[in-house]
């Protein structure tokens, strides 16, 4: 080959690389940009939670702090409540056996009344009774002869 057809190719051979290296910077140029403006967004993103991230968790904490005490206030209110229940319900209980008593004191009055009035003049009121039953005769059932 001749050194002029080298020449020529080789020069041919750097036009080309020059102009691949011109088309790959100039693809490249706008890729360098966004990778520029993304890692400014990101340290503006890093200064601000530098900034706010504390002033959050003691806000946070503190929030913590108050629902906790509420929850005991809450617990503490319950259990009262709970005591609360309980007596009152004990002095329903003491309630319904006295209304029970004086009820019953006042159906056997009403039914002696009754009695009385319907009974005959001659009769006592004891004569019409119903007799009463036998007395009850309990079986045991052997439970002394078991072993423990």
């Amino acid at each position: 080959m001749d050194p002029q057809t080298i020449n020529v190719l080789v020069s041919v051979a750097l036009v080309l690389l020059t102009v691949a290296a011109l088309l790959f910077i100039s693809s490249v140029l706008p890729l360098i940009a966004q990778a520029h403006r993304t890692f400014m967004a990101y340290e503006k993103l890093a200064d601000t939670l530098d900034a706010e991230v504390p002033a959050t968790l003691h806000e946070f904490r503190n929030l913590a702090d108050r629902v906790n005490q509420l929850g005991s206030a809450t617990t503490k209110s319950v259990s009262e409540v709970g005591h609360k229940v309980e007596e009152v319900s004990g002095s329903i209980g003491q309630a319904a056996v006295a209304a029970k008593q004086q009820s019953s004191v006042w159906g056997a009055g009403l039914l002696a009344g009754i009695k009385a009035y319907i009974s005959p003049r001659g009769c006592d009121a004891r004569d019409l009774e119903p007799p009463q039953s036998p007395p009850r005769i309990e079986n045991p059932r052997g439970e002394q002869h078991v072993r423990q």
